[in-house]
Protein backbone atom coordinates (compact mmCIF):
# COMPACT_ATOMS: atom_id res chain seq x y z
CA UNK A 1 0.00 0.00 0.00
CA UNK A 2 1.68 3.42 -0.77
CA UNK A 3 0.86 5.88 1.98
CA UNK A 4 2.90 9.02 2.88
CA UNK A 5 1.87 11.44 5.58
CA UNK A 6 2.02 14.52 5.20
CA UNK A 7 4.68 15.59 7.76
CA UNK A 8 6.77 13.73 5.23
CA UNK A 9 5.10 16.49 2.34
CA UNK A 10 3.96 13.32 -0.54
CA UNK A 11 3.14 16.17 -3.01
CA UNK A 12 6.83 17.05 -3.75
CA UNK A 13 8.34 13.66 -4.78
CA UNK A 14 5.27 12.43 -6.71
CA UNK A 15 6.55 11.62 -10.02
CA UNK A 16 5.95 14.19 -12.29
CA UNK A 17 4.19 12.45 -15.23
CA UNK A 18 1.65 10.66 -12.59
CA UNK A 19 -2.25 11.53 -12.45
CA UNK A 20 -2.77 13.29 -9.84
CA UNK A 21 -6.87 14.39 -11.34
CA UNK A 22 -9.26 13.38 -13.70
CA UNK A 23 -10.72 15.99 -15.98
CA UNK A 24 -14.08 14.78 -17.17
CA UNK A 25 -15.61 14.94 -20.96
CA UNK A 26 -17.29 17.94 -21.07
CA UNK A 27 -19.46 18.09 -24.80
CA UNK A 28 -17.39 17.12 -27.20
CA UNK A 29 -14.47 17.11 -25.35
CA UNK A 30 -12.88 14.16 -24.14
CA UNK A 31 -11.36 13.52 -20.61
CA UNK A 32 -7.92 13.75 -19.31
CA UNK A 33 -5.51 13.54 -16.61
CA UNK A 34 -4.47 16.01 -15.14
CA UNK A 35 -0.39 15.47 -14.29
CA UNK A 36 1.30 16.10 -11.02
CA UNK A 37 3.84 18.53 -12.95
CA UNK A 38 0.62 20.50 -14.23
CA UNK A 39 -0.42 20.85 -10.87
CA UNK A 40 2.81 21.62 -9.53
CA UNK A 41 2.56 24.63 -11.44
CA UNK A 42 -0.70 25.59 -9.63
CA UNK A 43 1.28 25.58 -6.67
CA UNK A 44 3.98 28.01 -7.43
CA UNK A 45 1.28 30.20 -9.25
CA UNK A 46 -0.66 30.23 -5.89
CA UNK A 47 3.08 30.53 -4.17
CA UNK A 48 3.75 33.28 -6.19
CA UNK A 49 0.29 35.40 -5.03
CA UNK A 50 0.83 34.43 -1.55
CA UNK A 51 4.49 36.57 -1.82
CA UNK A 52 2.15 39.65 -3.50
CA UNK A 53 -0.53 39.79 -0.72
CA UNK A 54 0.43 41.80 2.29
CA UNK A 55 -0.14 38.99 5.80
CA UNK A 56 1.07 40.00 9.00
CA UNK A 57 -0.66 37.09 10.65
CA UNK A 58 0.18 33.46 10.39
CA UNK A 59 -3.05 32.21 8.61
CA UNK A 60 -4.55 32.37 5.43
CA UNK A 61 -8.26 32.14 4.95
CA UNK A 62 -8.97 29.98 1.75
CA UNK A 63 -11.96 29.58 0.25
CA UNK A 64 -12.05 27.48 -3.27
CA UNK A 65 -14.34 25.50 -4.34
CA UNK A 66 -12.15 23.94 -7.12
CA UNK A 67 -10.97 20.20 -6.00
CA UNK A 68 -7.29 21.35 -8.05
CA UNK A 69 -6.83 24.78 -7.02
CA UNK A 70 -8.35 24.37 -3.11
CA UNK A 71 -5.34 21.52 -2.96
CA UNK A 72 -2.67 23.83 -4.93
CA UNK A 73 -3.43 26.68 -2.32
CA UNK A 74 -3.29 24.20 0.45
CA UNK A 75 0.48 23.05 -0.38
CA UNK A 76 1.32 26.64 -0.79
CA UNK A 77 0.50 28.29 2.04
CA UNK A 78 1.82 24.80 3.97
CA UNK A 79 5.09 25.31 2.34
CA UNK A 80 5.52 28.65 3.85
CA UNK A 81 5.13 27.09 7.25
CA UNK A 82 1.57 29.50 7.64
CA UNK A 83 -1.13 27.51 8.95
CA UNK A 84 -5.02 27.73 6.57
CA UNK A 85 -8.28 28.70 8.54
CA UNK A 86 -11.04 27.18 6.59
CA UNK A 87 -14.46 29.00 6.86
CA UNK A 88 -17.45 26.41 5.94
CA UNK A 89 -18.82 28.50 3.91
CA UNK A 90 -18.38 32.23 2.23
CA UNK A 91 -21.39 33.95 3.58
CA UNK A 92 -20.82 37.71 4.07
CA UNK A 93 -21.44 37.22 8.24
CA UNK A 94 -19.50 34.19 8.54
CA UNK A 95 -16.28 35.66 6.60
CA UNK A 96 -16.77 38.73 9.13
CA UNK A 97 -16.81 36.71 12.09
CA UNK A 98 -13.86 35.29 11.25
CA UNK A 99 -11.61 38.88 10.55
CA UNK A 100 -8.57 38.84 12.10
CA UNK A 101 -7.92 35.19 11.29
CA UNK A 102 -5.28 36.15 8.17
CA UNK A 103 -5.95 37.36 5.08
CA UNK A 104 -8.41 36.24 2.74
CA UNK A 105 -7.48 34.49 -0.48
CA UNK A 106 -9.79 33.60 -3.17
CA UNK A 107 -9.05 32.21 -6.99
CA UNK A 108 -5.44 32.32 -7.87
CA UNK A 109 -4.69 33.72 -11.57
CA UNK A 110 -4.37 32.19 -13.88
CA UNK A 111 -7.22 29.79 -13.25
CA UNK A 112 -7.55 26.88 -14.71
CA UNK A 113 -10.78 27.82 -16.63
CA UNK A 114 -13.37 25.87 -18.31
CA UNK A 115 -11.47 24.20 -20.69
CA UNK A 116 -8.86 22.56 -18.24
CA UNK A 117 -6.97 20.94 -21.08
CA UNK A 118 -5.50 24.31 -22.54
CA UNK A 119 -4.82 25.41 -19.20
CA UNK A 120 -1.35 27.33 -18.24
CA UNK A 121 1.32 25.30 -16.72
CA UNK A 122 1.57 28.20 -13.97
CA UNK A 123 5.33 28.00 -12.84
CA UNK A 124 7.14 25.50 -10.71
CA UNK A 125 6.96 25.57 -7.08
CA UNK A 126 9.74 26.70 -4.83
CA UNK A 127 10.44 23.84 -2.32
CA UNK A 128 12.92 25.26 0.87
CA UNK A 129 13.45 24.03 4.35
CA UNK A 130 11.06 25.95 5.67
CA UNK A 131 9.06 23.66 8.50
CA UNK A 132 5.69 23.03 8.36
CA UNK A 133 3.27 25.12 10.31
CA UNK A 134 2.75 23.45 13.77
CA UNK A 135 -1.23 23.86 13.51
CA UNK A 136 -1.99 22.72 9.72
CA UNK A 137 -5.84 24.08 9.29
CA UNK A 138 -8.00 26.01 11.57
CA UNK A 139 -11.99 25.01 10.94
CA UNK A 140 -14.66 26.76 12.46
CA UNK A 141 -17.67 24.90 13.67
CA UNK A 142 -21.01 25.16 15.88
CA UNK A 143 -20.25 25.34 19.63
CA UNK A 144 -23.58 24.87 21.68
CA UNK A 145 -23.52 28.25 22.73
CA UNK A 146 -23.96 28.96 19.45
CA UNK A 147 -21.14 30.84 18.89
CA UNK A 148 -18.39 29.16 16.26
CA UNK A 149 -15.89 27.53 17.65
CA UNK A 150 -12.10 27.31 16.49
CA UNK A 151 -10.89 23.96 15.92
CA UNK A 152 -6.82 23.92 15.82
CA UNK A 153 -5.97 20.27 13.44
CA UNK A 154 -2.50 19.57 13.75
CA UNK A 155 -0.61 17.77 11.24
CA UNK A 156 -0.15 14.67 13.58
CA UNK A 157 -3.42 14.78 14.27
CA UNK A 158 -4.58 14.53 10.52
CA UNK A 159 -1.90 11.94 9.89
CA UNK A 160 -3.08 9.38 12.28
CA UNK A 161 -6.56 9.62 10.93
CA UNK A 162 -5.27 9.40 7.22
CA UNK A 163 -3.41 6.24 8.34
CA UNK A 164 -6.47 4.72 10.19
CA UNK A 165 -8.91 5.11 7.01
CA UNK A 166 -5.82 4.18 4.55
CA UNK A 167 -5.16 0.99 7.03
CA UNK A 168 -9.03 -0.34 6.25
CA UNK A 169 -10.06 1.07 3.15
CA UNK A 170 -7.04 1.81 0.83
CA UNK A 171 -8.03 3.83 -2.12
CA UNK A 172 -5.39 1.30 -4.30
CA UNK A 173 -4.89 4.28 -7.53
CA UNK A 174 -8.65 4.49 -7.77
CA UNK A 175 -10.55 7.50 -8.72
CA UNK A 176 -12.13 9.79 -6.08
CA UNK A 177 -15.35 11.64 -6.57
CA UNK A 178 -16.34 14.20 -4.37
CA UNK A 179 -20.17 15.09 -3.32
CA UNK A 180 -19.54 16.96 -0.60
CA UNK A 181 -16.98 20.19 0.44
CA UNK A 182 -13.70 19.98 1.28
CA UNK A 183 -14.27 23.20 3.57
CA UNK A 184 -15.00 20.52 6.14
CA UNK A 185 -13.30 18.27 7.67
CA UNK A 186 -15.02 15.00 5.99
CA UNK A 187 -14.34 16.24 2.78
CA UNK A 188 -11.32 17.29 3.40
CA UNK A 189 -9.88 14.29 4.70
CA UNK A 190 -11.54 11.96 2.27
CA UNK A 191 -11.65 13.88 -1.18
CA UNK A 192 -8.22 16.13 -1.00
CA UNK A 193 -6.00 14.54 1.76
CA UNK A 194 -6.44 10.77 1.29
CA UNK A 195 -5.67 11.02 -2.42
CA UNK A 196 -2.54 13.17 -1.69
CA UNK A 197 -0.90 10.64 0.64
CA UNK A 198 -2.18 7.53 -1.09
CA UNK A 199 -1.23 8.39 -4.49
CA UNK A 200 -4.89 8.21 -5.86
CA UNK A 201 -6.49 10.34 -8.28
CA UNK A 202 -9.55 12.88 -7.25
CA UNK A 203 -11.83 14.36 -9.71
CA UNK A 204 -10.96 18.38 -10.86
CA UNK A 205 -14.87 18.83 -10.20
CA UNK A 206 -17.31 17.91 -7.46
CA UNK A 207 -20.08 15.51 -8.81
CA UNK A 208 -23.20 17.33 -7.56
CA UNK A 209 -25.82 16.00 -9.21
CA UNK A 210 -27.05 12.39 -9.86
CA UNK A 211 -27.40 12.99 -13.30
CA UNK A 212 -23.94 13.95 -13.67
CA UNK A 213 -22.51 10.57 -11.04
CA UNK A 214 -24.69 8.39 -13.51
CA UNK A 215 -22.86 10.08 -16.68
CA UNK A 216 -19.45 9.39 -15.04
CA UNK A 217 -19.99 6.34 -13.71
CA UNK A 218 -21.01 5.17 -17.02
CA UNK A 219 -17.99 7.14 -18.56
CA UNK A 220 -15.89 5.21 -15.98
CA UNK A 221 -17.53 1.83 -16.80
CA UNK A 222 -17.09 2.45 -20.74
CA UNK A 223 -13.02 2.78 -20.16
CA UNK A 224 -12.24 0.83 -17.45
CA UNK A 225 -11.93 2.85 -14.53
CA UNK A 226 -12.69 2.11 -10.90
CA UNK A 227 -14.35 4.89 -8.74
CA UNK A 228 -14.42 5.38 -5.10
CA UNK A 229 -17.57 7.71 -4.12
CA UNK A 230 -17.35 10.22 -1.60
CA UNK A 231 -21.08 11.32 0.17
CA UNK A 232 -23.54 12.03 2.25
CA UNK A 233 -27.21 11.49 3.37
CA UNK A 234 -28.80 14.43 0.82
CA UNK A 235 -26.62 13.22 -2.37
CA UNK A 236 -27.57 9.44 -1.73
CA UNK A 237 -31.23 9.85 -1.10
CA UNK A 238 -31.65 11.72 -4.34
CA UNK A 239 -30.69 8.88 -6.73
CA UNK A 240 -33.54 8.89 -9.73
CA UNK A 241 -35.19 5.87 -10.12
CA UNK A 242 -35.57 6.63 -14.10
CA UNK A 243 -32.04 6.24 -14.61
CA UNK A 244 -30.17 2.81 -14.98
CA UNK A 245 -28.19 2.67 -12.66
CA UNK A 246 -27.22 -1.19 -12.58
CA UNK A 247 -24.59 -1.37 -15.74
CA UNK A 248 -22.90 2.00 -14.88
CA UNK A 249 -22.49 1.03 -11.27
CA UNK A 250 -20.37 -1.66 -12.61
CA UNK A 251 -17.46 0.84 -11.97
CA UNK A 252 -18.10 2.00 -8.86
CA UNK A 253 -15.43 0.47 -5.70
CA UNK A 254 -16.94 2.04 -2.83
CA UNK A 255 -19.07 4.59 -1.29
CA UNK A 256 -18.60 6.73 1.49
CA UNK A 257 -21.10 8.50 3.48
CA UNK A 258 -20.75 10.82 6.35
CA UNK A 259 -21.95 14.37 8.13
CA UNK A 260 -25.13 12.44 9.66
CA UNK A 261 -26.91 8.81 9.65
CA UNK A 262 -28.14 7.47 6.97
CA UNK A 263 -31.54 5.66 7.60
CA UNK A 264 -31.72 1.94 6.58
CA UNK A 265 -34.18 2.31 3.85
CA UNK A 266 -32.04 4.97 2.53
CA UNK A 267 -28.78 2.97 2.72
CA UNK A 268 -31.16 -0.11 1.21
CA UNK A 269 -31.89 1.73 -1.87
CA UNK A 270 -28.57 2.79 -2.64
CA UNK A 271 -27.64 -0.78 -1.93
CA UNK A 272 -29.88 -1.81 -4.75
CA UNK A 273 -29.23 1.01 -7.33
CA UNK A 274 -25.67 0.89 -6.98
CA UNK A 275 -24.79 -2.54 -6.32
CA UNK A 276 -22.48 -1.27 -3.41
CA UNK A 277 -22.84 -0.95 0.22
CA UNK A 278 -22.45 2.45 1.66
CA UNK A 279 -19.67 2.84 4.30
CA UNK A 280 -20.45 5.16 6.34
CA UNK A 281 -18.36 7.42 9.06
CA UNK A 282 -19.07 8.28 11.98
CA UNK A 283 -17.76 11.44 13.55
CA UNK A 284 -17.23 15.14 13.84
CA UNK A 285 -14.94 18.21 13.25
CA UNK A 286 -13.85 18.02 17.21
CA UNK A 287 -13.22 14.47 17.02
CA UNK A 288 -12.06 13.43 14.13
CA UNK A 289 -13.40 9.73 12.72
CA UNK A 290 -15.10 7.67 15.78
CA UNK A 291 -16.71 4.77 14.34
CA UNK A 292 -17.89 2.74 11.14
CA UNK A 293 -20.47 0.57 9.59
CA UNK A 294 -22.09 -1.31 6.74
CA UNK A 295 -25.77 -1.26 7.93
CA UNK A 296 -26.13 -4.22 5.37
CA UNK A 297 -24.29 -6.27 8.01
CA UNK A 298 -24.47 -4.70 11.03
CA UNK A 299 -26.77 -1.83 12.51
CA UNK A 300 -24.57 -0.82 15.45
CA UNK A 301 -21.33 0.87 15.38
CA UNK A 302 -17.79 -0.23 14.89
CA UNK A 303 -14.93 2.08 16.74
CA UNK A 304 -11.86 2.97 14.23
CA UNK A 305 -8.79 1.12 15.32
CA UNK A 306 -7.41 3.27 17.86
CA UNK A 307 -10.37 4.96 18.83
CA UNK A 308 -11.96 3.58 22.53
CA UNK A 309 -15.63 4.12 23.38
CA UNK A 310 -17.50 3.97 26.61
CA UNK A 311 -20.19 5.55 28.19
CA UNK A 312 -21.49 7.17 32.17
CA UNK A 313 -24.31 6.06 33.96
CA UNK A 314 -26.49 9.34 31.66
CA UNK A 315 -25.13 7.45 28.57
CA UNK A 316 -23.13 10.27 27.17
CA UNK A 317 -20.39 8.96 24.96
CA UNK A 318 -16.91 9.15 26.20
CA UNK A 319 -14.46 8.73 24.05
CA UNK A 320 -10.08 8.49 23.97
CA UNK A 321 -8.77 8.59 20.41
CA UNK A 322 -5.50 9.52 18.62
CA UNK A 323 -7.46 11.78 16.57
CA UNK A 324 -8.15 13.86 19.53
CA UNK A 325 -5.76 16.75 20.86
CA UNK A 326 -4.93 15.38 23.56
CA UNK A 327 -5.03 11.79 22.30
CA UNK A 328 -4.35 9.88 25.52
CA UNK A 329 -7.09 11.70 27.38
CA UNK A 330 -10.89 10.37 27.71
CA UNK A 331 -12.92 13.27 26.62
CA UNK A 332 -17.13 13.15 27.48
CA UNK A 333 -19.34 13.92 24.24
CA UNK A 334 -23.01 15.43 23.44
CA UNK A 335 -23.50 12.12 21.61
CA UNK A 336 -25.74 9.47 23.64
CA UNK A 337 -25.27 5.88 22.95
CA UNK A 338 -25.82 2.36 24.12
CA UNK A 339 -22.74 -0.40 24.25
CA UNK A 340 -23.96 -3.53 22.67
CA UNK A 341 -21.98 -7.38 22.20
CA UNK A 342 -21.30 -5.77 18.54
CA UNK A 343 -20.14 -1.99 19.21
CA UNK A 344 -22.41 0.48 19.94
CA UNK A 345 -25.86 2.50 19.18
CA UNK A 346 -26.07 6.23 18.57
CA UNK A 347 -29.38 7.64 20.93
CA UNK A 348 -29.05 10.70 20.00
CA UNK A 349 -27.45 14.39 21.34
CA UNK A 350 -27.56 15.97 24.23
CA UNK A 351 -27.30 19.75 23.04
CA UNK A 352 -28.74 21.78 20.61
CA UNK A 353 -26.48 20.67 17.47
CA UNK A 354 -27.76 19.30 15.05
CA UNK A 355 -27.30 18.27 11.25
CA UNK A 356 -29.39 19.29 8.50
CA UNK A 357 -28.32 18.07 5.03
CA UNK A 358 -25.22 16.59 6.32
CA UNK A 359 -24.21 20.22 7.57
CA UNK A 360 -23.96 20.71 11.22
CA UNK A 361 -25.70 23.77 12.93
CA UNK A 362 -26.26 25.39 16.15
CA UNK A 363 -30.24 25.71 16.81
CA UNK A 364 -29.40 27.99 19.88
CA UNK A 365 -27.43 29.85 17.07
CA UNK A 366 -30.54 29.83 14.58
CA UNK A 367 -32.75 30.81 17.35
CA UNK A 368 -30.58 33.80 18.45
CA UNK A 369 -30.14 35.50 14.72
CA UNK A 370 -33.96 34.87 14.24
CA UNK A 371 -34.81 36.65 16.99
CA UNK A 372 -32.65 39.64 16.01
CA UNK A 373 -34.37 39.86 13.22
CA UNK A 374 -36.96 43.39 12.95
CA UNK A 375 -40.49 42.19 13.56
CA UNK A 376 -39.27 38.69 15.70
CA UNK A 377 -40.34 38.81 18.85
CA UNK A 378 -39.43 35.14 19.96
CA UNK A 379 -38.05 32.32 18.22
CA UNK A 380 -37.42 28.69 18.07
CA UNK A 381 -36.22 25.98 15.78
CA UNK A 382 -36.70 22.46 15.95
CA UNK A 383 -35.89 19.40 13.42
CA UNK A 384 -38.49 17.65 11.74
CA UNK A 385 -38.02 14.07 10.20
CA UNK A 386 -39.65 13.67 7.34
CA UNK A 387 -38.09 12.11 4.11
CA UNK A 388 -35.04 13.24 5.91
CA UNK A 389 -33.88 15.69 8.79
CA UNK A 390 -35.94 19.15 7.90
CA UNK A 391 -35.54 22.44 10.16
CA UNK A 392 -38.86 23.97 11.32
CA UNK A 393 -39.30 27.32 12.77
CA UNK A 394 -41.61 28.66 15.58
CA UNK A 395 -41.54 32.57 14.99
CA UNK A 396 -43.53 35.08 17.05
CA UNK A 397 -44.02 38.29 15.35
CA UNK A 398 -44.93 42.04 16.33
CA UNK A 399 -49.00 42.40 15.36
CA UNK A 400 -48.43 44.33 12.71
CA UNK A 401 -46.05 41.78 10.77
CA UNK A 402 -47.52 38.59 11.21
CA UNK A 403 -49.31 37.25 7.62
CA UNK A 404 -53.20 36.58 6.93
CA UNK A 405 -53.24 35.09 3.52
CA UNK A 406 -50.84 33.09 1.22
CA UNK A 407 -48.79 35.85 -0.60
CA UNK A 408 -48.39 37.71 2.87
CA UNK A 409 -46.79 34.33 4.00
CA UNK A 410 -44.87 34.12 1.60
CA UNK A 411 -43.39 37.13 1.96
CA UNK A 412 -42.43 37.00 4.91
CA UNK A 413 -40.72 33.50 4.72
CA UNK A 414 -38.18 35.17 1.95
CA UNK A 415 -37.51 38.28 4.04
CA UNK A 416 -36.43 36.27 7.11
CA UNK A 417 -34.84 33.70 4.90
CA UNK A 418 -33.18 36.61 2.99
CA UNK A 419 -32.09 37.81 5.81
CA UNK A 420 -30.52 34.19 7.76
CA UNK A 421 -28.84 34.14 4.60
CA UNK A 422 -26.51 36.25 5.40
CA UNK A 423 -25.34 33.83 8.65
CA UNK A 424 -26.25 30.24 7.61
CA UNK A 425 -25.74 28.11 4.29
CA UNK A 426 -29.03 28.31 1.78
CA UNK A 427 -29.34 23.92 2.55
CA UNK A 428 -29.79 24.38 6.28
CA UNK A 429 -32.28 27.19 6.84
CA UNK A 430 -35.91 26.18 8.40
CA UNK A 431 -37.69 24.84 5.87
CA UNK A 432 -40.89 25.05 7.57
CA UNK A 433 -42.26 27.92 9.24
CA UNK A 434 -45.75 28.58 12.18
CA UNK A 435 -46.37 32.36 12.54
CA UNK A 436 -47.46 32.58 16.65
CA UNK A 437 -49.34 35.27 18.09
CA UNK A 438 -48.85 34.88 21.32
CA UNK A 439 -46.30 32.15 21.94
CA UNK A 440 -47.95 28.80 22.37
CA UNK A 441 -47.23 27.31 26.45
CA UNK A 442 -48.78 24.56 27.59
CA UNK A 443 -50.34 24.56 31.85
CA UNK A 444 -46.40 24.80 32.90
CA UNK A 445 -45.63 27.65 30.81
CA UNK A 446 -43.64 25.52 28.19
CA UNK A 447 -44.02 24.84 24.59
CA UNK A 448 -43.62 21.37 25.11
CA UNK A 449 -43.87 18.16 23.08
CA UNK A 450 -47.73 17.96 22.44
CA UNK A 451 -48.22 21.76 21.22
CA UNK A 452 -44.92 21.44 18.45
CA UNK A 453 -46.53 18.69 17.43
CA UNK A 454 -49.89 19.93 16.72
CA UNK A 455 -47.95 23.24 15.25
CA UNK A 456 -46.97 20.79 12.46
CA UNK A 457 -49.81 18.19 12.60
CA UNK A 458 -51.08 19.72 9.02
CA UNK A 459 -47.69 18.13 7.81
CA UNK A 460 -48.85 14.65 8.64
CA UNK A 461 -52.31 14.92 7.87
CA UNK A 462 -53.70 16.78 5.07
CA UNK A 463 -56.91 16.66 6.50
CA UNK A 464 -55.95 18.46 9.43
CA UNK A 465 -55.59 22.85 9.86
CA UNK A 466 -52.57 24.32 10.90
CA UNK A 467 -52.88 24.91 14.29
CA UNK A 468 -51.09 28.56 15.73
CA UNK A 469 -52.29 28.73 19.03
CA UNK A 470 -55.22 29.28 21.56
CA UNK A 471 -56.62 31.44 24.29
CA UNK A 472 -59.44 31.45 26.50
CA UNK A 473 -61.90 34.11 25.63
CA UNK A 474 -65.46 35.23 27.71
CA UNK A 475 -66.57 32.02 28.32
CA UNK A 476 -64.87 29.86 25.16
CA UNK A 477 -61.51 29.82 23.24
CA UNK A 478 -60.76 31.42 20.69
CA UNK A 479 -58.45 28.96 18.25
CA UNK A 480 -55.94 30.57 15.42
CA UNK A 481 -55.86 28.69 12.42
CA UNK A 482 -54.58 28.48 8.38
CA UNK A 483 -55.48 26.80 5.89
CA UNK A 484 -52.66 24.57 4.11
CA UNK A 485 -52.11 25.21 1.08
CA UNK A 486 -52.08 21.72 0.34
CA UNK A 487 -55.20 20.46 2.14
CA UNK A 488 -57.05 17.84 1.22
CA UNK A 489 -60.58 19.56 1.52
CA UNK A 490 -59.76 22.43 -1.45
CA UNK A 491 -59.18 19.59 -4.18
CA UNK A 492 -61.77 19.67 -6.63
CA UNK A 493 -62.78 23.10 -4.59
CA UNK A 494 -62.84 24.70 -7.16
CA UNK A 495 -60.53 24.60 -10.58
CA UNK A 496 -60.54 28.68 -11.24
CA UNK A 497 -60.31 29.01 -7.23
CA UNK A 498 -59.39 26.31 -4.77
CA UNK A 499 -61.80 27.76 -1.83
CA UNK A 500 -62.22 25.88 1.88
CA UNK A 501 -66.00 23.99 1.64
CA UNK A 502 -68.12 25.24 4.76
CA UNK A 503 -68.15 21.60 5.64
CA UNK A 504 -64.54 21.65 6.49
CA UNK A 505 -64.95 23.82 8.33
CA UNK A 506 -67.68 22.50 10.91
CA UNK A 507 -65.55 19.34 10.99
CA UNK A 508 -62.73 21.28 12.15
CA UNK A 509 -64.74 22.99 15.08
CA UNK A 510 -65.60 19.70 16.51
CA UNK A 511 -62.24 18.31 16.79
CA UNK A 512 -61.34 21.38 18.47
CA UNK A 513 -64.13 21.04 20.67
CA UNK A 514 -63.70 17.96 21.24
CA UNK A 515 -60.40 18.68 23.09
CA UNK A 516 -61.06 21.74 24.08
CA UNK A 517 -64.44 20.92 25.95
CA UNK A 518 -63.56 17.63 27.32
CA UNK A 519 -66.72 17.09 24.45
CA UNK A 520 -68.48 13.70 24.17
CA UNK A 521 -71.59 14.26 22.52
CA UNK A 522 -71.60 14.11 18.70
CA UNK A 523 -72.64 16.41 15.51
CA UNK A 524 -76.52 16.96 15.25
CA UNK A 525 -77.29 19.12 12.86
CA UNK A 526 -76.73 22.55 12.11
CA UNK A 527 -78.69 25.77 13.36
CA UNK A 528 -78.60 29.28 11.74
CA UNK A 529 -75.17 28.59 10.49
CA UNK A 530 -74.18 30.72 7.89
CA UNK A 531 -71.46 31.12 5.38
CA UNK A 532 -70.85 34.80 4.03
CA UNK A 533 -67.43 34.20 2.30
CA UNK A 534 -65.28 31.36 1.83
CA UNK A 535 -61.54 31.03 3.30
CA UNK A 536 -58.46 30.66 0.30
CA UNK A 537 -56.05 28.11 0.82
CA UNK A 538 -53.36 30.26 3.64
CA UNK A 539 -56.04 32.06 5.01
CA UNK A 540 -55.25 32.58 8.75
CA UNK A 541 -58.76 33.00 10.72
CA UNK A 542 -59.99 32.80 14.36
CA UNK A 543 -61.83 30.57 15.08
CA UNK A 544 -64.54 31.09 18.40
CA UNK A 545 -65.93 28.44 19.96
CA UNK A 546 -68.34 28.28 23.01
CA UNK A 547 -70.06 25.27 24.11
CA UNK A 548 -73.64 26.18 25.51
CA UNK A 549 -75.82 23.64 27.70
CA UNK A 550 -79.07 24.78 28.93
CA UNK A 551 -83.46 23.62 28.73
CA UNK A 552 -82.47 19.91 27.67
CA UNK A 553 -80.20 21.14 24.52
CA UNK A 554 -76.28 21.31 23.84
CA UNK A 555 -74.78 23.25 21.25
CA UNK A 556 -71.53 24.62 20.11
CA UNK A 557 -71.45 28.51 18.83
CA UNK A 558 -69.21 28.94 15.87
CA UNK A 559 -67.88 32.00 14.44
CA UNK A 560 -65.13 32.09 11.95
CA UNK A 561 -62.93 35.48 11.10
CA UNK A 562 -60.25 36.62 9.41
CA UNK A 563 -58.70 40.25 7.62
CA UNK A 564 -61.29 39.75 5.43
CA UNK A 565 -64.20 39.78 6.97
CA UNK A 566 -67.03 37.21 8.61
CA UNK A 567 -66.89 32.99 6.91
CA UNK A 568 -69.29 31.39 9.67
CA UNK A 569 -71.58 32.26 12.05
CA UNK A 570 -74.26 30.30 14.21
CA UNK A 571 -74.72 27.07 15.66
CA UNK A 572 -74.15 23.38 15.64
CA UNK A 573 -76.20 21.42 17.37
CA UNK A 574 -75.13 18.46 19.49
CA UNK A 575 -76.77 15.47 20.71
CA UNK A 576 -75.51 13.10 23.84
CA UNK A 577 -73.77 10.07 23.06
CA UNK A 578 -75.86 7.76 25.09
CA UNK A 579 -79.20 9.47 24.36
CA UNK A 580 -78.33 8.46 20.45
CA UNK A 581 -77.78 5.11 21.00
CA UNK A 582 -80.65 4.56 23.25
Amino acid sequence: MTFRRLGDRPWRDRPQADAIAWIPPKGATPSRWLTVGEWQGRIGAWQQRLLETPNESDGWRLFEPDPVEFSAALVAIWERGDRVVLPADNQPKTLTALHGTGVALGPAEPMLGSDRSKSSPGRAPQWDSRPLPAVAVSLYTSGSSGEPQRLDKRFDQLDAELATQASLWPLAGRLVVSQVSHQHIYGLLFSILRPLCEYSPFATQPCRYPETLYTWLQYCQATGKRMILVSAPPALSRLPEALDWKPASAALETIYSSGAPLSRSASDLVHERLGTPVHEVYGSSETGGIAWRVQQRESAWTALPGVEVSHGDDNRLWLRSRHLEIPDQWQRQADLIALTDRGFELLGRADRIVKIGGKRISLTAMDRALSGLPGVERAQTLTLQRRDLRLAAIVQLSPSEVPHDHRQHRDTVKRLRRALAAHFETPVLPRYWRFVAPWPTNAQGKLGAEIRQRLFLDLEDRRAPRWLGERVHDSGWRVTLEVPEHCAYVDGHFDGQPVLPGIALVHWAMQQARRLFALTSDFDGLERLRFPQPLLPGDRFEMSLEHRRGDGAESLRLECDSRRGKHVSGRIALVDRQKRES
